[in-house]
């Protein structure tokens, strides 16, 4: 992801413990798009996975009820936050591992809380074994309330011009504008990475909602009485 960094600072609330920074990242660095094709996810974790998007519906700052709830955007394949060139593991320095970095690699952005450190040895390892791939999202089911439509690449740009209403020769027809109407943010996420039980995950989950409006984190999910429960966990999110 290139990024410009603004500032850092430490944030309150749900995400505290998180260290963040301000960020200015073109859409299509925030989406995050491999070179290769998107495959179909492993059967072995669609159920699982799509729990856990539907439980990050809305998410971010979009999650506040002045925004319109109207229809979700998701993009339509996972994302990823490694590019295809670079190693899935990079080298670590270890007087430098507890410390901020501003990457978004997991082995890097996540702090696992030492309950959950073997389980997220496992997670890395399940990461670096698919962190190449992009998986398409059409292959489950969704628990959501409102509408939701997946949006492909095409798709997400005419809702970034429809969103700034950039119309003025007639470019969108009024079918295309009213498809988009009530939603005010594309949603992406990376595949779901687990430890070998299948009981604690992790993801990157990211909105866009206009030029510097986004977000993008990692946050970890524990599988408790068959209901995959978010978890606060330290790391580094950006913002835009």
């Amino acid at each position: 992801m290139d990024c410009t960094i603004r500032n850092s600072i430490l944030s309150a609330g749900f995400a505290a413990g998180f260290l963040i920074y301000i960020a200015v990242c073109p859409l299509q660095a925030q989406q995050g798009l491999g070179g290769a094709d998107p495959l179909s996810m492993p059967a072995d974790r669609v159920s699982d996975s799509f729990q856990i998007y539907s439980s990050l519906i809305p998410l971010g700052e979009t999650a506040n009820p002045r925004w319109s709830h109207e229809k979700w955007l998701v993009a339509d394949s996972t994302v990823t936050v490694v590019p295809d060139d670079e190693p899935c593991s990079p080298a670590i320095d270890p007087e430098r591992a507890k410390k901020f970095s501003p990457s978004m690699n997991p082995h890097l952005a996540v702090h696992f809380p030492e309950k959950y450190r073997e389980d997220g040895e496992e997670i890395l390892a399940d990461f670096d074994a698919h962190c190449h791939e992009r998986w398409n999202l059409d292959g489950g089911s969704w628990s959501v309330s409102e509408p939701l439509l997946l949006l492909s690449g095409k798709e997400q740009n005419e809702f970034k011009l429809i969103r700034f209403r950039v119309d003025t020769e007639g470019k969108f027809s009024p079918e295309t504008i009213a498809k988009y109407k009530g939603a005010v943010a594309i949603y992406s996420f990376s595949g779901a990475y687990f430890n070998r039980n299948h009981t604690v995950a992790l993801v990157h989950a990211t909105h866009w909602c206009g030029s510097l409006c986004g977000e993008g984190f990692w946050t970890g999910f524990v599988l408790e009485d068959g209901v995959w429960k978010r978890q606060a966990w330290g790391g580094t999110m950006w913002i835009s």
